[in-house]
């Protein structure tokens, strides 16, 4: 954690809360399932965006060309290759899909397997 952030922190209560917190003796606190879901659904947008970049390379195709051929528009393309579109709906995997020449159901499967995965390792 960063002096800016901290001295922030502090000068809204909340680290000095925490501090506070831990010297009376309570134990730090669990995870949040929030926080391991919010980590695991980073990860999972994560893994599509690396898999959509590498079928567009392998395909020499631009995110026009993606959307031109059926995909979603160029902007929700580039959302998605910058891991930006914190949960892309299902219409939009459908589009992927066909814009990306995958089999239906591809993106979607990238994306929540690799949830199913990391919430299994939190566990």
């Amino acid at each position: 954690m960063g002096r800016r952030k901290r001295s922030r922190l502090i000068t809204s209560g909340i680290l000095r809360e925490k501090q506070q917190t831990r010297q009376l003796g309570d134990p730090d606190p669990a995870p949040e399932l929030a926080d391991t879901v919010e980590a695991a659904a980073a990860l999972d947008l994560d893994a599509l965006a690396t898999r959509v970049r590498a079928r567009r390379r392998e395909m020499k195709w631009t995110q026009a060309d993606v959307a031109s051929n059926g995909g979603p528009p160029a902007k929700t393309l580039s959302e998605i290759e910058r891991s930006r579109n914190p949960r892309p709906s299902p219409e939009v995997l459908d589009k992927l899909d066909a814009g990306l020449g995958w089999p239906p159901g591809t993106s979607a499967t990238i994306l929540h397997d690799d949830v199913a995965g990391e919430l299994a390792v939190a566990r």
